[in-house]
């Protein structure tokens, strides 16, 4: 009898502990989901020329006002993130020890800075509920290829005009670029990472989808060269994937050695293989391997009908090759206008953003039910008031507010 009373109570006992921890499970769950719920993104790209025109004619003042300005509709319109492109090239926007002020921030490269237009940026968009990204182009220098169109404090001046450092600078028709393969570009890149994390208030480290500026051979000749004179196997392709690798995780470090909660994610274009084979850029590696990003957010820049790359098709694509977080960037930009790379001939296809005023508003309905895909990223803020996308963004809009995650 005894036994069978003990017995009892042991059961008991179990059940009341495996009750509790059904009740932790719910309560665990529950939590989870608020957290996932803060940390859904909904962002939009300011890219430095959007920026340069909010700047225009601008004293402390005014630019304060105009961003708090435009904070708030950006706030009401269902935003939670601003990524602000603040270094196009060699130069910033901001106050940087290694890089000049860039002369779309005051008009004139490496002039005196009145006031700090990122420092602006942050004060007011948190205040306005919004998270800030600082977006970054990594090896460009200038969209111009004249050296002396760089004022004398640019470093890839310096190292242009000195023979022993000159190789760290690559000029083509297309403007000036870092050589990646260099020891000094990597450096120079994490320096001014650093400086971002540390003085200002940021979510995250962006970088977008311009990586190796060229397939030719003499951009890292010397440096390619000297790899295999010391033994180095890799072909020349691997050796350029491992260059920019190498700089993507040094970056990643150096983030996370400064603080860890700001996050370093990269926006990629769409096509896998044009990322691996002409930018050099790993991106199954960052996206499948601990040490490199925190998140991928993919250009997927296409309608639903796309004969190439169909919108759900490529979203899933992704899906089933990234381990990290994902996000999904969206173009506003083609709100109205024919997409001439869609299709061959077929005019429907071809039409299809120009001939409807709903694709970004389905498209984000269409992410927000997928668990796996943490937000999305809208290119740009300029097409969210322009009038060949204004019918297009008021259905975006609505959409965006209708999302509960």
């Amino acid at each position: 009898m005894k036994r069978i009373i003990i017995s009892f109570f042991i059961i008991l006992l179990l059940s009341s502990c495996s009750l509790t921890s059904v009740k932790d499970a719910k309560t665990s769950d529950l939590n989870n989901n608020k957290t996932k719920s803060q940390d859904y993104v909904k962002s939009v790209w300011i890219a430095y020329y959007e920026l340069e025109e909010i700047l225009k004619g601008c004293n402390e003042e005014k630019f304060k006002k105009k961003i708090n300005d435009s904070f708030k509709i950006l706030k009401e319109f269902g935003f939670n993130t601003v990524t602000v492109q603040v270094r196009p090239c060699a130069d910033a926007f901001y106050r940087s020890d290694y890089f000049p002020s860039s002369k779309y921030c005051f008009s004139e490269q490496g002039a005196e800075m009145p006031f700090d237009p990122f420092d602006i940026i942050c004060s007011s968009a948190y205040a306005a509920g919004l998270k800030v990204e600082a977006w970054i182009n990594p090896y460009r220098v200038s969209q111009s290829n004249k050296i002396d169109e760089l004022c004398d404090e640019n470093v890839a001046k310096k190292w242009a005009n000195k023979k022993s450092k000159k190789s760290n600078v690559y000029f083509s028709d297309e403007g000036i670029f870092f050589n990646p393969a260099s020891d000094d570009v990597t450096g120079l890149i994490v320096n001014g990472v650093k400086e971002l994390v540390k003085n200002y208030n940021i979510s995250a480290i962006h970088f977008d989808d311009y990586f190796y500026p060229t397939t030719e051979k003499d951009i890292d000749e010397a440096e390619y060269k000297k790899y295999k004179a010391d033994g180095g196997k890799l072909k020349l392709s691997e050796f350029r994937r491992e260059n920019v690798s190498s700089m993507v995780k040094a970056v990643y470090n150096a983030v996370k050695k400064i603080n860890k909660n700001v996050r370093f994610g990269i926006s990629p274009s769409a096509d896998i293989e044009f990322n691996r084979n002409v930018l050099y850029a790993d991106i199954e590696k960052w996206i499948s391997e601990e040490g490199y990003i925190d998140y991928i957010c993919p250009q997927i820049y296409f309608g639903f009908k796309n004969v190439y790359k169909p919108f759900m098709f490529t979203v899933k694509k992704w899906m089933y090759l990234t381990k990290c977080d994902m996000y999904v960037g969206l173009p506003l930009y083609k709100a109205g206008k024919a997409d001439k790379y869609a299709a061959e001939e077929n005019k429907n296809i071809i039409n299809e953003f120009k001939n409807n005023n709903n694709i970004l508003s389905r498209q984000v309905t269409y992410l927000s039910k997928i668990n796996e895909i943490k937000g999305f990223y809208i290119f740009s803020y300029s097409y969210l008031f322009n009038d060949s996308s204004k019918a297009e963004a008021e259905n975006l809009i609505k959409a965006m507010q209708s999302i509960n995650r």
